[in-house]
């Protein structure tokens, strides 16, 4: 029986939902039309408003017309009543005249006279003065008439000087960048000279040949004697070496190395006259592959070498005649001497240490290689070095990298040329040190009178190259050119120089060019300063023509609101004049009138009758003319008052058509709320088994969050990375701005030096300073525009920041809203869908297995009982199973007598129902229960719909809780969740619009079919 009792329960329940979903879709359609309705209320009540304002503008009009047309007629009594009263006086004066006071009314007449002539001259002088004000109103408004014009004159003089004052700037400006321009041309030009200067005061860092004061004795001792070299002219030639720096007792055939790390680098000892420039030292040399620009330089280099030692015998006669000419160098003469190598060494497979010749030179393959380039020559002169002295690769240690710089190249060939004038012994047995005079001495001295003559053709020139073999030997070539082709001549002759001392008188004028320069320097900036102060001075003239500008223009301003003023003044003195005027002639009328009745009393009795006759006629006509004005004022004061009437009734009918217009609106808006609220709870609230996370935005938000987090690590990381980025770049300019300090110091200091020292350094510190101090002021330009541009990310980076902590910040407290409202709409839903237990055990029936069950008339109103039983069939309308349902209950009269008493309880016309779960086991009570359950739970998922609903329609118009309200009023629900159905239920209302739906049919309650089937 419990079982059965339960199942028939589980089908009330689910008849239940389906008459819910029915009250649900029926509410909605009512809802529905009845936003439809208010909308049409709404849009009458819109038109009622327009269109009695329509009628209060037309009746303000027609007040306005009224009010109008009254003041002209209280404008008419007034002057007809004046017209009475001098009518009256007229008539009196006549009747006074016609009587024995004739003499009295005279005398008043002539006395009116008078005062009217006092009256009239008063005027007079009051017109008089009034247009003595015009005119001088009149002159003051022509005075700031002028005095506006003067002032615009002065406004457009000031623009125009400011103008010309910004044109003076601007030239002023152009003369300044040009002075500029003239002091970095002057700057550039001195440090040319100055670099000429030390170029010419260094010898461009080449060394000269030193030699013994009697050279030239023994050396023509050594030719004289068979080219023996006597004890005096090795001696001669140790001191030569002395003389160039070098130490005798070593002499410069080889050096000595030392290391000081381990032998990682090795530091030559080698010591000659030659002073590196610091350049030298820094620029490094592969000897084997050098550019064309070191062999160029190496080459000028040993040429301006062997030019000195030809100069220090060509000083002399008897020296002269062992040196002919000077060797050239050209860019040619270098290429034609690669050539010459490559021919006779580098490509031909000759072997420079064991050959027929016995000799190093190979003199056939250099003079074909030479007449193949069209030299047309027997001869090439050449001297043969097997190296340089201080190529680290000469100590052949495996593993040993280091480099050589063109220091050591040039240091090299200076010891080599030293070595090859004064040690040029080819046996060691006559002297252990080589030291003397031989074949390659005369080489260089291009001596005539010797065996290695160069060339001794006054047709030709001799030019010089050092080329460096494959081997790393160094060659000293010399080239004749007297019998090459006019083709060959010419290419030699292009750029072709004689590289020789620098005199002192060179150097003099190099001296004073470069402190020529200098001044000028000095006076380019004097200039520059001055255009700069003109700049200044220009800049300063226009500020002070704006100015100028600035208070013309207010003066005009000025000017123009006095010109306002006196023409203002002016027009009110025309008014006084003319006013002044219109009472003259006012009063003259007056008196014209006063003189005739003055004349008129004067005149014949008959004449007299007559006028006071046509007095009394005329008195009359005033009188009858002033009586209809009045009636006319009258008519139109009461047609006003009428009018006014009228038009506060129009305005209060106005207002009242717009309060009916918002109640027609507040109440279109509380139907919209309704309807939305409706269908907002069908969408998101079923009545059982519907979890109200299922349609909840709370995964949206959920997102969102983590969305917005995510946002905020990324915009905390980046401002992060671009804050360790700036303070970097801050601390990078900071070194590089103390870097430049110092490097502007010793800039300084190296140029200071330079003009009042003459060693030889000074050059090439200069130029490093500069390069330097350039490069670190470039690198300080470069970091500061960078760091500008990172305080603008960094700026960037923090709003970005503060953006998606403020979109992190709504999004949780959204979510914290939503997660507390779900919760409480859960609980109340996971109470309405606990299942029913009931408080007391199920009794044991006796009757079949028939269910009865109290249900309510929906047709009628009265309540009736009903059985129904699992094995009747159902029938197909809701009428056949009512009727079926009053026969069971027939035949169980007896046993549920208590039921039916109770359900047959009505009140009025809304069914109350007071059951309370006293029986359990009454199918009856089971049913009613059912149905109170539906209605609570329909109520209480509509009120937890409402929260839920709230929360998916935050920031919209939503009618939802004007429903929901409505819905509290019209059913008493209780505040916090059913828990179960184990409670009592009493005091619970159904819906009365619910109820009057079932009752008219308009709502249908499910048949047994549709329960059954709701139940599968």
């Amino acid at each position: 029986m419990q079982a059965s009792a339960e199942a028939r329960l589980s089908d009330y329940i689910v008849a239940s939902q389906a008459a819910a979903t029915s009250a649900f879709n029926f509410a909605l359609e009512n809802a529905q039309k009845a936003v439809n309705d208010q909308q049409d209320a709404v849009n009458a009540a819109s038109q009622a408003v327009n269109t009695a304002q329509s009628a209060v503008q037309a009746q303000q009009n027609a007040v306005s017309i009224a009010q109008q047309t009254a003041s002209q007629a209280a404008a008419q009594v007034a002057k007809d009543a004046s017209a009475v009263a001098d009518a009256q006086q007229r008539l009196d004066a006549l009747k006074n005249n016609g009587s024995n006071d004739n003499v009295t009314a005279t005398a008043q007449l002539q006395s009116t006279i008078s005062q009217l002539q006092k009256q009239l001259a008063n005027d007079k002088q009051a017109a008089q003065n009034a247009q003595q004000m015009l005119e001088s109103a009149q002159q003051n408004y022509d005075h700031a008439t002028a005095a506006q014009k003067a002032a615009e004159e002065k406004v457009n003089q000031t623009k125009a000087a400011l103008a010309k004052a910004q044109q003076a700037v601007t030239t002023a400006q152009a003369n300044a960048d040009a002075a500029q321009q003239k002091v970095a041309t002057a700057k550039a030009d001195a440090l040319k000279a100055l670099e000429t200067y030390n170029n010419y005061k260094n010898d461009n860092g080449v060394p000269t040949v030193k030699t013994p004061s009697d050279i030239v004795q023994q050396y023509e001792s050594y030719i004289n004697g068979n080219r023996y070299n006597s004890p005096q002219v090795k001696s001669d030639c140790a001191e030569g070496i002395t003389l160039n720096g070098g130490d005798p007792a070593k002499g410069l055939m080889s050096t000595g190395w030392t290391s000081t790390d381990g032998g990682k680098t090795w530091t030559p000892l080698l010591k000659t006259n030659y002073q590196a420039t610091a350049q030298d030292k820094a620029e490094k040399v592969d000897p084997r592959n050098m550019t064309a620009a070191q062999q160029t330089e190496i080459t000028k280099f040993a040429a301006q070498i062997v030019n000195s030692f030809r100069d220090s015998f060509q000083s002399t006669a008897a020296g002269a005649a062992h040196s002919y000419g000077k060797v050239k160098v050209s860019p040619y003469a270098t290429e034609l001497g690669n050539q010459v190598i490559d021919g006779a060494y580098n490509n031909s497979g000759w072997n420079k240490s064991s050959n027929a010749t016995g000799s190093p030179h190979n003199e056939n393959g250099m003079v074909t290689a030479a007449n193949k380039a069209g030299l047309n020559t027997g001869f090439v002169g050449e001297n043969l070095s097997t190296g340089l002295l201080l190529d680290p690769a000469s100590l052949h240690i495996a593993g040993l990298k280091q480099s050589m710089s063109m220091a050591d190249v040039k240091q090299s060939i200076y010891a080599g040329i030293l070595a090859m004038i004064y040690q040029d012994v080819e046996n060691a047995a006559d002297a252990s040190l080589y030291y003397g005079f031989g074949g390659h001495t005369e080489a260089f001295l291009n001596d005539p009178k010797g065996m290695n003559g160069i060339s001794y053709d006054d047709n030709g020139n001799q030019y010089m190259t050092v080329t460096i073999d494959k081997d790393g030997w160094v060659h000293y070539n010399f080239f004749d050119d007297g019998h090459a082709n006019a083709e060959v001549k010419n290419k030699l002759a292009q750029g072709a120089t004689t590289p020789e001392n620098v005199s002192a008188a060179q150097i003099n004028n190099a001296h004073n060019d470069y402190l020529q320069k200098e001044g000028a320097v000095t006076t380019a900036q004097t200039a520059a300063t001055a255009a700069q102060n003109g700049v200044t001075t220009a800049q300063a003239n226009v500020a002070t023509a704006q100015t100028a500008v600035n208070n013309a223009t207010a003066a005009q301003q000025q000017a123009a609101n006095e010109a306002l003023n006196q023409k203002a003044v002016m027009e009110n003195a025309q008014a006084a004049v003319n006013l002044a005027n219109d009472k003259i002639n006012d009063l003259q009328a007056k008196l014209a009138k006063v003189q005739a009745d003055l004349n008129a009393m004067n005149g014949s009795v008959q004449d007299k009758a007559r006028q006071l006759a046509q007095a009394q006629t005329n008195l009359a006509a005033a009188q009858q003319k002033l009586n209809a004005s009045k009636k006319v004022q009258a008519s139109r004061d009461a047609a006003v008052n009428e009018a006014n009437a009228k038009l506060n009734q129009l305005q209060q009918n106005v207002q009242a058509k717009q309060n009916d217009l918002q109640q027609a609106q507040s109440e279109l808006q509380n139907k919209k709320k309704e309807y939305s609220q409706l269908n907002s709870q069908i969408r998101l609230a079923k009545v059982f088994g519907t979890s109200l996370a299922a349609v909840s935005p709370q995964s949206n938000y959920e997102k969102a969050i983590s969305d917005a987090k995510k946002a905020v690590a990324s915009a905390q990381q980046k401002l992060s990375d671009d804050t360790q980025i700036y303070k970097a770049s801050q601390a990078k300019l900071q070194e590089l701005t103390a870097t430049v300090s110092q490097l502007q110091t010793i800039y300084e200091a190296a140029l200071s030096n330079a003009k009042k020292s003459d060693a030889v350094q000074n050059d090439a510190a200069v130029k490093k300073a500069k390069t330097a101090l350039a490069a670190a002021q470039l690198k300080v330009q470069v970091e500061t525009g960078k760091l500008t541009q990172l305080k603008g990310t960094l700026d960037k980076d923090q709003t970005t920041l503060d953006v998606a902590n403020g979109d992190l910040t709504k999004a949780q407290e959204k979510l914290n809203s939503l997660q507390g409202e779900l919760k409480r709409a859960q609980i109340t839903l996971d109470g309405l869908s606990h299942p029913y237990i009931p408080s007391t055990p199920i009794a044991e029936e006796t009757t079949s297995e028939d269910e009865t069950a109290t249900s309510s008339n929906a047709t009628n109103g009265a309540s009736s009982a009903t059985d129904q039983t699992e094995t009747n069939s159902t029938s197909d309308d809701n009428a056949s199973t009512t009727s079926a349902v009053a026969n069971d209950s027939s035949q169980n009269e007896t046993q549920e007598a208590n039921v039916t008493t109770e359900a047959n309880n009505e009140e009025n016309d809304q069914q109350v129902l007071t059951s309370k779960v006293q029986n359990p086991g009454s199918l009856n009570r089971a049913s009613e229960e059912a149905s109170v359950k539906s209605e609570i739970a329909a109520q209480i998922a509509a009120r937890n719909a409402h929260v839920a609903n709230d929360n998916m329609m935050a920031g919209f118009d939503d009618p939802y809780d004007n429903y929901y309200d409505l819905q509290q009023e019209a059913a008493s629900i209780p505040s916090a969740p059913l828990e179960g159905y184990t409670r009592q239920l009493g005091g619970g209302k159904i819906n009365a619009k619910l109820e009057a739906a079932i009752k008219s049919g308009q709502i249908k309650l499910p048949s047994s079919n549709t329960k059954s089937e709701a139940k599968k």
